[in-house]
C-alpha cells in the first residue's frame, strides 16, 4: 500500500456530524512569503496533511477554483472552495462541504452542466449512523455557480457513484461528459469501480493489488481511465490507460513506468489530460528507486517525451491550454516547483522555469493552463499555496565562446518551445538588439575579459531567458 492510501484508509475511520451550511466567503489569508522567485499566496493555512490533494477548475469568467478538503482538531473534515482570478490574484476561499464524519482528501472540481458553474465530487460520510442521510458511503456532489460562494448539496439518492465504498477510495477520478452528467472512478484494493451518467455501477479488477490514484477524462464522449498499479509482477505494476466508456477497452500500460522490475507511485492523481486539438496524454516517473526522468505519453504511441530537467522528481501535474499546448509541472531535486509549457503541438518542451518554495517542502502539485499562463498549486505539507508562471524564453548565443581582449559578435536567437520569438529584447554587456521575425539578432561585444558573457532576452508575455557565454 502506498502512503496516500495508508493516510486515507486511517482518515477514513474519522467519526463526526455535521451539515453542509454555506456561508460568506472569508478573508484572506496572509500571504506566504516567497524568498526568491514568484510571490505565493496561502490559500488554505490550517487543517492541511501531507496527503491533502486539492481539486483544480476554471469557470468561463477566467477564475481559477482550487478545491481543499482539511481535517479539523477533532478529526472532522470539510472542504473548502478558494478563487483565484485569472491574473493569479488570490480572491477568497469558500465554506462548502462538512464538518463530516469522513471524505476523501482528494476532492475533485468539474463543470456544471452547459459548462457553467461548479461541481464538486467527493466520497464520504456525513455521519457514522445508519440510516442517515449521506452515510452511505457513496460519491456525492455539491453543486454552486460560477462565483462559487454558496454551495448545495445534491440528494444522496442521486450520488455520482451509488457504491457504498466511494468513502474508502484510494484516488478518485472525475469527468464531465458532452450532455453535462459526470462520469467518476475510483479504485479500491484490487477493484476499480465506476459509474457514468445514471447508468448502473459498474467495476473490473486488476490482476494483482492494489490500484491507486484514479484520473478520468473524456474526449468526444469516449472516457479515459488512467491509474497507478502495484502488483509484484512487472506486468501488474506502473501506469496504465484504460479507455472506460462508451466500452471497455484494452488495459495499456504506460511504457518506461516499470524499470528493472520495479515502479514509482504516483503519489497524487496520475497526470492525464485530453487535449484541445486530440489525443489523451498521461505523465508519470521513469526509473527506481528514485525518477531518473518525467515522461509525458501519447496514449497509444509507442514511446513517451522525457520531461527536460526532471529528474528526482516526486509528483506531476499537467494541463492544456486552450490552443493545445501542454502545461507540466513537478518538483525538483532541491523541494522546488518546477513548470514547462510545450508548443501548440504538444512535441517539444520550452525552457523548464524554477519556482521556489517557502519552506523547500513539497508534498503534491498542480496545474492549470487555462488561461495560457501556468497556475502552479503546491501542498506544503501545512499550506496550500498558489503562484503564476509565465512561460519561459529558450535563448542560444552563438559561438558559445569568445576570445578574451577582442571585440566580438554573438548571433542570438530566442524561441518558446522550438517556436521563434519577434521582438525580443537582447542585452549583454551593454549591447541590444531586438529579434527579427526569424527570432534572430545580432549583439556586437566590446573587448571582453576572461569569464562569462549573460545574454539576457526579455519579451511581453514570457519570462526572461539567458544564456552563458564563455570568454577565455
Amino acid at each position: 500500500m502506498t502512503r496516500r492510501a495508508l493516510a486515507l484508509t486511517a482518515a477514513g475511520a474519522a467519526l463526526a456530524a455535521a451539515l453542509l451550511t454555506p456561508t460568506a466567503q472569508a478573508a484572506p489569508p496572509a500571504p506566504a512569503k516567497p524568498g526568491k522567485g514568484p510571490a505565493w499566496s496561502t490559500l488554505v493555512g490550517s487543517g492541511v496533511t501531507t496527503i491533502t490533494e486539492p481539486g483544480l477548475h476554471r469557470t468561463p469568467d477566467g477564475t481559477l477554483h482550487v478545491a481543499v478538503a482539511t481535517r479539523d482538531a477533532a478529526n472532522q473534515n470539510s472542504i473548502s472552495v478558494s478563487h483565484v482570478t485569472a491574473a493569479g490574484t488570490y480572491a477568497g476561499t469558500s465554506p462548502a462541504v462538512g464538518p463530516w464524519a469522513s471524505t476523501t482528501l482528494d476532492p475533485d472540481l468539474v463543470s456544471g452542466v452547459g459548462g457553467s458553474g461548479l461541481r464538486l465530487v467527493f466520497g464520504g460520510l456525513r455521519t457514522t449512523t445508519t440510516g442517515d442521510a449521506y452515510s452511505e458511503g457513496y460519491l456525492y456532489s455539491a453543486s454552486a455557480d460560477d462565483a462559487g460562494a454558496a454551495w448545495a448539496l445534491a440528494p444522496n439518492t442521486a450520488p455520482v457513484v451509488g457504491s457504498t465504498s466511494g468513502y474508502g477510495s484510494y484516488g478518485t477520478g472525475v469527468t464531465t461528459m458532452p450532455d453535462g452528467s459526470l462520469a467518476a472512478a475510483y479504485p479500491l484494493n484490487s477493484t476499480i469501480t465506476y459509474q457514468v451518467g445514471a447508468g448502473p455501477v459498474q467495476s473490473f479488477t486488476v490482476p494483482a493489488c492494489c490500484a491507486y490514484d484514479m484520473s478520468l477524462v473524456q474526449q468526444d464522449g469516449v472516457v479515459w481511465a488512467s491509474w497507478y498499479a502495484n502488483g509484484s509482477a512487472a506486468s501488474d505494476q506502473g501506469v496504465f490507460v484504460r479507455q472506460l466508456y462508451p466500452t471497455l477497452g484494452p488495459t495499456l500500460q504506460a511504457p518506461g513506468s516499470v524499470s528493472g522490475g520495479s515502479s514509482l507511485a504516483a503519489d497524487q492523481a496520475v497526470a492525464m489530460v485530453a487535449r484541445p486539438g486530440g489525443g489523451v496524454y498521461v505523465a508519470y516517473k521513469v526509473g527506481y528507486p528514485t525518477a531518473k526522468s518525467l515522461a509525458v505519453w501519447k496514449v497509444g504511441d509507442p514511446s513517451a517525451r522525457t520531461v527536460p530537467d526532471s529528474k528526482g522528481a516526486s509528483y506531476v501535474a499537467l494541463s492544456t491550454t486552450p490552443d493545445g499546448r501542454l502545461w507540466v509541472a513537478f518538483d525538483g531535486a532541491r523541494k522546488e516547483a518546477r513548470a514547462v509549457r510545450t508548443d501548440p503541438s504538444a512535441t517539444t518542451f520550452g525552457a523548464v522555469q524554477e519556482l521556489k518554495v517557502p519552506g523547500e517542502q513539497v508534498y503534491g502539485i498542480a496545474v492549470d493552463g487555462g488561461t495560457g499562463r501556468g497556475d502552479v498549486v503546491v501542498n506544503t505539507g501545512t499550506a496550500v499555496i498558489h503562484t503564476q508562471v509565465l512561460a519561459g524564453l529558450t535563448v542560444q548565443a552563438k559561438p558559445g565562446a569568445l576570445k578574451a581582449g577582442r571585440a566580438g559578435l554573438l548571433k542570438v536567437t530566442v524561441t518558446d518551445a522550438g517556436d521563434t520569438v519577434k521582438g525580443s529584447k537582447v542585452k549583454a554587456r551593454g549591447a541590444k538588439c531586438t529579434t527579427n521575425g526569424k527570432g534572430v539578432c545580432v549583439l556586437r561585444l566590446g573587448k571582453a575579459r576572461k569569464g562569462k558573457v549573460v545574454v539576457l532576452a526579455t519579451a511581453s508575455g514570457y519570462d526572461a531567458g539567458s544564456d552563458l557565454v564563455k570568454v577565455r
